[in-house]
């Protein structure tokens, strides 16, 4: 087997978001401390239990404790993640007096399950009758956190396929890897799961451990949450790859990052690398199974314009041969299968015959198709290829684009964006606008025609309007204040040659300049509105809620209530900055909450949580007399708001206090 691998771990600068992965932890059971019985706790920090295929209900049996058996307590749950409506527990639970343990039934639908995959959830002490005793040793014993994970047993047999000659051979694949790990991979066995047709494994992939795929009746393919392997030493975890609807807990995203299989011998995969801070990259790879024509003489083409190809063979071309026809044929079945034998049999006079890389053609219309057939040393010939193209040596019938700006509306330059185009030759143009910083991010992982498929096309009003003397005016309502936005477009003429563009621009901000005031202005009361974002919703809704702003030094203040929630109000410290009018806000360490750290931390368009030094908020008064934020010039990222991270130890969980993200900040003052 052939194995050429290299992994790409640099891919892993950008974090998108957070996510849970599968892996088990045991945790230790406490020792005796007859000091506190009134502190309750998870046994475990996670529970992995596989069901029998078939099982309607799954039962966890999951165990809280105390050191103590006096006194009857109670302890409040809740639950979460993106399977969490799938797991059902009660959200109280006692523990009666004289009993140092009480065993709580959790259940989960397994009729949503698919086979092959695993659901997870996460159950969070949120309150109890009684705060955390003071021994040390006690509090690093026991969890407040319990990752549960559910899925089917499967039982594995070798996946036969039948060849030509009627022999019976365990199939094999090779797999195209372009995400984590660089390179492909051979001869891989493939198993098939017992009393199923549709779910598959290959043997020693990646790292070693094998891959598992269900394909649908439609030929759609769902890749479920797995570890690949590779233990990742910066999060001391191993990292997991799924498709990426998966990953995002959303089948709608299926549409626009699909997984198919091609009914033949090709799965093309969408797919995501993750550990618990985040991805390190995603995209498609592939899956080709082997047949019986894998040595059969292959060749692709280029069309590099102007009637130049450009050809790459595979190691069993020895020749080539090809013609080119009027017209658009490609979608033409009986007319390419015409034309293939005509090349087969040598039964037109315009064939060419070549072994070069390079050849060019000067047809006499403008619309054509290349049709070639590769032969090996033997003159078998492979499949042919058919490509159109456009033979344009003036450049008159090319598509362009005359005009192409997005900037700040001069009436509202806050929210508002202007973006004008102004084409020639365009039957179709797509479209798409985003905040620049995940644009951008996108172009670097993902192909042009992906990302475009998720955006919109002008209509013919606005494509008549396009090509006209004037071009078309279009306007972007509702956006962020002082947000950074980027418009990408395809201009297709109608022969279906295409030509890309973009531009970007930044929107005005009242926190673009602050009005000189001094520190004691800043002290008082303020009313904020903020948009709060929860891990459950990407819709964010408003919350309106008191802050106080307290001197506490010659630059310093204490900020009090930037944390909407009732059982928890933290100090927050800021320093005034005389030369920039504002007071700066940089993360800190809160103490703890819920017996976990608490950091003030920030956020981003593509990182949800930021905790590092380099980047900063800060917030002043501007001409309409509120307080508004921005982020910190010099900071390494563009910040768009804050939230209240936890911590177990230096390791971030993935929860914050509430579970809310605070953005679009406005202060006023009472």
């Amino acid at each position: 087997m052939e194995k050429f691998l290299r992994i790409l771990l640099c891919a892993s600068a950008a974090l998108l978001s957070l996510v849970a992965c599968d892996q088990e932890q045991i945790g230790e059971m406490a020792s005796p401390n007859d000091s506190d019985n009134k502190e309750i706790h998870f046994v475990q920090k996670s529970l992995v239990k596989e069901f029998e295929q078939g099982t309607k209900e799954g039962e966890f049996t999951v165990v809280l404790a105390r050191n103590g058996n006096k006194g009857t307590y109670r302890v409040l749950l809740q639950k979460s993640g993106k399977n969490a409506s799938l797991f059902s527990v009660r959200d109280t639970v006692v523990i009666p007096d004289g009993q140092y343990s009480v065993e709580v039934p959790v259940t989960v639908n397994m009729n949503a399950v698919v086979l092959g995959s695993s659901v997870t959830a996460s159950l969070c002490i949120i309150g109890r009758d009684a705060e955390l005793g003071d021994d040390p040793a006690y509090i690093t014993q026991y969890s407040d956190f319990l990752d549960l994970t559910a899925s089917f047993t499967l039982e594995w047999e070798p996946y036969m396929r039948t060849t030509e000659s009627g022999e019976q051979v365990q199939q094999t694949a090779t797999y195209y890897y372009s995400q984590f790990y660089e390179g492909y991979q051979r001869g891989m066995l493939v198993e098939r799961a017992k009393g199923t047709t549709n779910i598959f494994r290959l043997l020693d992939w990646g790292a070693g451990v094998n891959f598992f795929f269900k394909v649908n009746s439609d030929n759609s393919v769902v890749v479920p949450g797995q570890s690949i392997g590779y233990y990742y030493s910066g999060s001391d975890e191993y990292v997991y790859v799924s498709d990426i609807a998966q990953y995002l807990g959303d089948e709608a995203s299926y549409d626009r990052f699909p997984c198919t299989f091609d009914g033949k011998q090709t799965f093309t995969l969408n797919l995501v690398y993750y550990v618990t801070d985040g991805m390190f990259g995603y995209g498609p790879e592939k899956i080709v199974f082997a047949g019986d024509h894998d040595n059969d003489p292959v060749v692709a083409a280029t069309y590099e314009g102007d009637g130049k190809f450009s050809f790459e063979f595979n190691s069993f071309t020895s020749s080539c041969k090809a013609v080119v026809v009027e017209g658009d044929v490609t979608g033409d079945t009986a007319e390419l299968n015409k034309v293939y034998k005509q090349i087969c049999l040598g039964q037109r006079d315009d064939i060419r015959t070549f072994s070069e890389n390079t050849q060019q053609w000067t047809p006499s219309v403008p619309s054509n198709t290349l049709i070639a057939v590769p032969f090996d040393a033997e003159g078998k010939p492979g499949e042919m290829i058919a490509i159109r193209f456009t033979y344009d040596p003036d450049g008159t019938i090319a598509p362009e684009v005359l005009e192409f700006s997005i900037s700040p509306y001069s009436v509202d330059p806050y929210s508002t964006m202007v973006w004008k185009i102004r084409t020639r030759n365009a039957a179709s143009v797509r479209y798409i606008m985003m905040d620049k910083d995940v644009l951008d991010y996108y172009e670097e992982n993902y192909p042009l025609d992906q990302i475009l498929g998720i955006g919109s096309k002008l209509d013919a009003d606005n494509l008549a309007a396009s090509e006209g003397p004037d071009g078309l005016t279009l306007y972007y309502q509702g956006l962020s204040e002082g947000g950074a936005y980027r418009v990408l477009a395809e201009v297709t003429n109608r022969y279906g040659d295409k030509v890309y563009v973009t531009d970007s621009t930044v929107l005005a901000s009242h926190a673009d300049k602050f009005k000189a005031v001094s520190l004691d202005d800043f002290v008082g009361a303020y009313i904020v509105n903020a948009d709060v974002k929860t891990s459950d919703s990407n819709q964010a809704s408003t919350e309106s809620f008191r802050v106080d702003i307290i001197k506490t030094g010659e630059n310093t203040v204490m900020i009090k209530g930037l944390c909407n929630y009732s059982s928890y109000s933290p100090a927050i410290t800021g320093t005034y900055i005389p030369e920039e009018h504002c007071i700066r806000l940089q993360s800190q360490n809160l103490g703890e909450f819920s017996y976990l750290n608490v950091v003030f931390g920030f956020v981003a368009n593509l990182y949800t949580g930021i905790w590092d030094q380099s980047s900063s908020m800060e917030f002043g008064f501007c001409d309409d007399g509120l307080l508004h934020w921005r982020t910190t010039a010099g900071s390494e990222m563009s910040l768009t708001g804050y939230k209240f991270l936890l911590f177990d130890g230096t390791s971030y969980t993935g929860y914050a206090v509430g579970d809310k993200t605070y953005e679009n900040i406005l202060m006023q003052k009472l």
